[in-house]
């Protein structure tokens, strides 16, 4: 029965991915749209690359686009 419905799983992660995506990038003042339509595309394989482009926009904003991604 749940191997059935793994259609559903994908379309309501993947909805549910593409709102989580517009409502971060509207918090950081990236491209809403874009970041909506690749979480719908990609679903949750996109965070890494969202964090990642998230924290280089933060320095380049800050005037350290010379520091090293050092968490």
């Amino acid at each position: 029965m749940l191997l059935v419905l793994w259609p559903v799983w994908l379309v309501v992660v993947s909805i549910l991915s593409s709102g989580y995506f517009y409502v971060e990038a509207t918090k950081s003042g990236m491209k809403r749209k874009n970041w909506a339509l690749a979480g719908l595309v990609l679903g949750p394989m996109l965070f890494p690359l969202f964090t990642i482009h998230r924290f280089i926009l933060l320095k380049k904003n800050l005037n350290r686009a010379d520091i090293w991604l050092n968490v």
